[in-house]
């Protein structure tokens, strides 16, 4: 029997499970350290039931030794034939999603774009800003420039966003939320004052539906770049990162934000954020307040 489909040999397994509850599962690891390429390893179908079903046998230890001891395996037999920019690559493109939260990304920045105060989970500005540090921190291999530039702003927008954020942003419910506040609602009435607090508002809050956007640009040029020069499937299932605007009290609409062909050659530059001010009033789509 002949096919052409293409057949799924390997299955990523964590060596701490993912939940706390789960095999192996008791441990200090953060949720961004458990889905970590330091704490995957690939397995057969067979084999990946075979360690859950019995993580007494099949013990932290047991399994961080066996992912070293293959590691180095390929190393000393394939290495000559590996480039080792590429799987550098590789493991940069397979741990930024899960930093970044992509499968969660329009919902859990869906307050910026509502009508109302803006509210962020803690958790996820603590992501967010690790992301940003991971991002900042990054011995790039070579190769790959252009992919290289839409990482690197993404970080540099993300540090961008949170900081303008927390410039005015105050905690709430149990310190587990972080509200954006309406601060030109003053106590006491003075004409002056309130409309200068309001037009500094709306100019902040424009800014932050700027930077999101430009963001979510970002990050769909990194999966386009990646499928083009490293991973055709590169999330071809999930595709491309959406926001969730109100256009009308409760009624959202979903928002594909991309880079127009002719602005590509000026966003993938390393600290595109410095010409940001400039180029934001010319992109699409784009929300005022």
């Amino acid at each position: 029997m002949h096919s052409t489909g293409a057949i799924i040999l390997g299955e990523e397994a964590h060596i701490v499970a993912k939940e706390k509850d789960g095999p192996r599962g008791k441990s200090p690891l953060t949720p961004a350290q458990r889905d970590d390429y330091s704490n995957l390893i690939l397995l057969c179908s067979y084999d990946h039931t075979r360690i859950d079903k019995a993580p007494q046998e099949y013990t932290v230890e047991f399994l961080y030794e066996t992912k070293a001891n293959h590691e180095a395996w390929v190393r000393e037999t394939l290495g000559s034939k590996v480039d080792a920019n590429e799987v550098l690559w590789a493991k940069i493109v397979d741990q930024l999603p899960t930093k970044l939260g992509l499968d969660t990304w329009a919902h859990e920045i869906r307050p910026i774009f509502d009508g109302g105060p803006i509210q962020l989970a803690v958790a996820t500005e603590e992501r967010l800003r690790e992301c940003a540090l991971w991002i900042a921190t990054r011995p790039w291999p070579k190769g790959h420039d252009r992919l290289k530039a839409a990482v690197v702003n993404i970080g540099l927008f993300l540090n961008e966003l949170l900081n303008v954020f927390n410039e005015y942003a105050e905690l709430l419910y149990g310190d587990n939320w972080r509200r954006y506040p309406t601060f030109y609602r003053i106590p006491v009435w003075d004409p002056e004052r309130y409309n200068s607090l309001l037009a500094k508002y709306k100019s902040r809050r424009a800014y932050l539906s700027d930077l999101s956007l430009e963001i979510t640009r970002y990050i769909n040029i990194f999966g386009d770049l990646v499928r083009e020069g490293l991973d055709p499937f590169f999330r071809q299932e999930e595709g491309h990162v959406t926001v969730l605007v109100e256009d009308l009290p409760l009624q959202y609409g979903i928002h594909i934000p991309q880079f127009a062909q002719e602005d590509l050659d000026s966003a993938l530059v390393v600290q595109a954020l410095f010409a940001f001010a400039e180029s934001r009033a010319s992109r699409s789509p784009r929300f005022q307040w």
